[in-house]
C-alpha cells in the first residue's frame, strides 16, 4: 500500500489539500483546528482513480515542528510538495525540499496551491520560481500543478500525476525483508490496551506473532491488526497499520521505538555512515557541532568524528555514535540536523551498522562499502 507524504512551508495549505483529496481532516488534535496550524503528523487515505489504495502522511511546515516532519518522511514512497502561489517559495519549503533530496525520494508531484488568490502573471511567475528551485534536485523535472481548494480546480489532473508517480514508485520488486515497523504514535484504547501506529516498511505481521520492541529488546504479542480502520489478520510490507500489542504498557513505547521479529536484529550504537551537505549550507561540517539524527521516526542526539579530511567533497566518510543502541541495517537513510543552527545539515545512508571505532580501519574500508 504505497504512501504518499506532504513537504512545504506552514500555511501553504497541505492538510486542505489532503483533505480534499480524501475526504478526511488529517489533523487530530483540537489545537491544531483551533489555531488553523498542523502541529504533528497527521493521516488519512483514499482510492486513486485507477483504483490504487494510498495512505497520506501530513506533516507540520513550521520550522518550530521539524522533528515532528522528519518523523513522517522515513516511509513515503511518493512526495506532494506544496507551495502557495500568493506567497511563493519559503524557508521551509527549501528545508523540506532538502529533506526529500538527502532521502533520495526520486518519486513526487509539487501542487502550487491558492491559485485562486492571484493573477495568471503571478501564477506563471510562481510555477518559473518552483521551476527554479527544483534544479539540481530528485524533483528536477517534477510536474507542477496548479490547485484552487475552494472549487477544487486542478485536483483532477493532480490525481492523475499521483497515480503516475505511486506507479513509477512501485514498479519494482515488494521488499521482502526483515519485518520492521517504526513507530509514530502509540496509544490506548480502553478494553484493548496499547495500540501503536507506523508503517511496515518490510516483511510481513501477522495476529499472534512474538516481536521485539527496541531499544530495550522488549518483548511483545500482537493481539489485532488494522490498516485503513480495517480488521485484518495479516499485513504486509510498505502498509499503513495499527498494532494491538499484549505485554506493553503505554509509557513503555513512545514515538522513535521500532517493532521487528525476534532474532533478526543487532542493534548498534555506533554507525559508519556517507552524509551529504544540504545544498544551502555555505560551511563545511565539523566535528565540533551539537548534532541529532534522525533515522526512521526517532530522534537521537549523535557525536560525529568525520573520517574524509576533504572539505571539498560533497560526501564524506563519518563515524556517529548514539547515546542507546537502535537496530539498524545498510542502507537505512537519515537526516542530520545541527541544533545550534536549528537546521537540517545533511543526510545519507548507513554504510556499516557494527564498524570499527578506528579511522585506519574505517578508511580501508571504504572503498568496499561505496558502491
Amino acid at each position: 500500500m504505497p504512501v504518499i507524504g506532504t513537504a512545504g512551508h506552514v500555511d501553504h495549505g497541505k492538510s486542505t489539500l489532503v483533505e480534499g483529496l480524501t475526504g478526511r481532516d488529517p489533523d487530530r488534535w483540537d489545537e491544531e483546528k483551533r489555531r488553523g496550524l498542523t502541529i504533528d503528523l497527521g493521516f488519512a487515505w483514499t482510492t486513486l482513480p485507477d483504483g490504487t489504495e494510498v495512505s497520506f502522511v501530513d506533516v507540520p511546515g513550521h520550522e518550530r515542528f521539524i522533528k515532528n516532519m522528519l518523523a513522517g518522511t522515513e516511509a513515503i514512497d511518493v512526495a506532494l510538495l506544496v507551495v502557495a502561489a500568493d506567497e511563493g517559495w519559503m524557508p521551509q519549503s527549501e528545508e523540506h525540499l532538502a529533506v526529500l533530496d538527502l532521502l533520495g525520494v526520486e518519486h513526487g508531484v509539487v501542487a502550487v496551491t491558492k491559485t485562486d488568490r492571484v493573477d495568471d502573471d503571478l501564477l506563471d511567475l510562481a510555477m518559473l520560481e518552483v521551476q527554479e528551485h527544483l534544479e539540481g534536485t530528485v524533483f528536477e523535472g517534477a510536474p507542477l500543478i496548479g490547485v484552487a481548494a475552494p472549487t477544487k480546480e486542478g485536483y483532477p489532473e493532480l490525481l492523475d500525476n499521483l497515480v503516475a508517480a505511486v506507479e513509477a514508485a512501485t514498479s519494482g520488486p515488494t521488499p521482502s525483508g526483515r519485518s520492521r515497523m517504526w513507530i509514530d504514535r502509540a496509544f490506548t484504547i480502553s478494553g484493548a490496551g496499547t495500540v501503536v501506529t507506523g508503517t511496515l516498511t518490510d516483511g510481513s505481521v501477522e495476529v499472534g506473532n512474538r516481536l521485539v520492541l527496541w531499544p530495550g529488546e522488549h518483548e511483545v504479542r500482537v493481539r489485532g491488526l488494522q490498516s485503513h480502520e480495517k480488521e485484518l489478520d495479516s499485513v504486509s510490507s510498505t502498509s499503513r497499520c495499527a498494532v494491538n500489542l499484549a505485554g506493553l504498557e503505554r509509557q513503555e513505547v513512545q514515538r522513535g521505538c521500532m517493532l521487528g521479529l525476534p532474532g533478526q536484529w543487532a542493534p548498534s550504537d555506533l554507525l559508519l555512515v556517507d552524509i551529504s551537505t544540504a545544498r544551502y549550507l555555505e560551511e563545511p561540517l565539523t566535528n565540533r557541532g551539537a548534532y541529532h539524527l534522525h533515522l526512521g521516526s526517532g530522534s537521537w542526539p549523535v557525536g560525529l568524528r568525520l573520517a574524509d579530511e576533504d572539505e571539498s567533497s560533497p560526501t564524506r566518510a563519518a563515524l556517529l555514535r548514539l547515546p542507546e543502541r537502535i537496530p539498524v541495517v545498510t542502507g537505512d537513510r537519515f537526516i542530520l540536523r545541527e541544533t545550534g543552527r536549528r537546521a537540517v545539515v545533511g543526510g545519507g545512508r548507513v554504510l556499516d551498522p557494527a564498524p570499527s571505532p578506528k579511522r585506519a580501519d574505517v578508511l580501508e574500508s571504504l572503498d568496499l562499502l561505496r558502491p
